[in-house]
């Protein structure tokens, strides 16, 4: 399989929704919130990278969470430890539920009364991912004899995430509601709608070269804020799904946007930029840091934070995890002819 993270237009599309995402924390724009679009970009590339691993390449679940976990546990405990440690140091107000809770990838749920103490609170969409690769690798596992059902089991649970969350926007609002759209069944919509396109045509670009960007604006307009939630996820999250499984259609100057450099770079840097950059966000907006200075150190930090860290402990993991098998698949040399070699 060929590692998704050299595509160029995938590193680009990581880069524009970590821009977003930065974009929307420091510096924010009057009627969109940049930060959600941003989360949301990033939900619709997972649902299609990771549903051509599991129904497409059919990757075994043992290397399937092996190469999560690589990729995610050390920088998130790293974050988490060094975060902890620096408030102690400093004196600030510690919570072991925030703490618990962002380390056990559920505080999506178990959230604190009143606002986040500890710059965790963003862990909530890595929780999301984390729940629905459990849900998409079971749902690979029990159809991979049959690409219908697994259209048809994807296309399920899509509907019932819409469902779900059009039920809880009539029973919930306000804060109540702000509460429960990070629930895994309502925020798990754009990589499941991701998923569902992308089975939908396994892989192959949705026709029509303007289509990408024409996606891509209605997305971005879907997120204005007197759009009602429901239809901001689903018209939202299905546009941006749309436009990211026809981006390999569109025409080559939209596909080169993507392309860019610096573009690509953020997108390489994206996790541990998204990981990094919340405790100089809570620091900007609370203790008065120039968002500017906010910005520069989020992006120095979460550079570092991937040369250090992300990049050196993912690679060996893997390398570590993939030995015992290569080792297995190597031919057995009898004792006595491996005794007769040497001699």
């Amino acid at each position: 399989m060929k590692d998704q993270r050299h595509i160029a237009h995938l590193d680009g599309w990581r880069g524009a929704a970590v821009s977003a995402l930065l974009l929307g924390h420091f510096f924010p724009v009057p009627g969109v919130n940049f930060g959600s679009l941003g989360v949301h970009l990033f939900f619709v590339l997972s649902g299609l990278l990771m549903t051509r691993i599991l129904f497409v390449d059919k990757q075994p679940l043992g290397i399937f969470y092996r190469r999560r976990i690589a990729r995610i546990f050390p920088s998130v405990y790293v974050f988490l430890a060094v975060t902890t440690l620096a408030f102690a140091a400093t004196g600030r107000e510690l919570s072991l539920l925030e703490l618990a809770s962002a380390a056990t990838f559920t505080n999506n749920y178990i959230l604190p009364q009143g606002p986040w103490s500890m710059p965790f609170g963003h862990i909530w969409s890595l929780s999301v991912e984390e729940h629905a690769y459990v849900v998409l690798s079971a749902v690979a596992v029990a159809t991979r004899a049959s690409a219908r059902a697994s259209l048809r089991a994807v296309a399920t649970v899509t509907s019932g995430i819409a469902g779900v969350a059009a039920l809880y926007w009539l029973v919930f609002s306000g804060p109540g509601l702000s509460r429960i759209w990070s629930h895994t069944e309502v925020a798990a919509f754009g990589i499941f709608v991701s998923s569902l396109v992308f089975l939908c045509r396994r892989g192959e670009a949705l026709s029509g070269r303007m289509a990408a960007p024409l996606w891509l604006a209605l997305g971005i307009a879907a997120h204005w804020w007197s759009v009602a939630p429901p239809l901001r996820l689903v018209i939202g999250c299905g546009a941006f799904a749309l436009a990211l499984n026809s981006l390999p259609r569109a025409p080559v100057a939209f596909i080169r946007l993507f392309e860019l450099a610096p573009l690509r770079q953020l997108g390489v840097w994206s996790f541990s930029l998204y990981l990094w950059q919340q405790p100089f966000y809570q620091l900007v907006h609370r203790a008065g840091m120039h968002p500017v200075l906010g910005l520069g150190l989020s992006l120095l930090v979460g550079a570092c934070a991937y040369y250090l860290v992300e990049k050196p402990a993912r690679a060996w993991l893997n390398a570590r995890w993939s030995r015992p098998a290569a080792d297995a698949a190597l031919p057995q040399v009898p004792a006595v002819q491996a005794r007769r070699t040497v001699g």
